[in-house]
């Protein structure tokens, strides 16, 4: 849940930072017009931004997943696997209690 509250979160607020510095530096520039425009400006920049912020932070979590099934994945060894197990002893103490 954690993670894909992190991948929604990404474009958000990368576009309302990005707004409001394009806001800071177009009215600092050249007055409030200048504001209006920087803003709409820095969200279309933030909106890029957010859009490969997205797309690296899921790829991320595709490796990240795709390594944690690899290493989770457990083969007895070979000598286990080929052992003759005898049940009969298993069968002499079961029928004597």
């Amino acid at each position: 849940m954690g993670r894909w509250l992190a991948v929604a979160s990404e474009l958000p607020c990368s576009i309302i930072i990005m707004l409001f510095i394009g806001q800071f530096l177009g009215s600092a520039w050249w007055g409030p017009q200048g504001g209006m425009w920087g803003a709409l400006g820095g969200a279309m920049i933030g909106f890029l931004f957010g859009v490969y912020s997205v797309f690296v932070t899921i790829r991320y979590y595709d490796r990240l997943e795709h390594k944690t099934k690899i290493k989770t994945t457990w083969l007895p060894p070979e000598e286990e696997i080929y052992e003759e197990f005898d049940f009969s002893d298993r069968m002499d103490d079961s029928e004597s209690t």
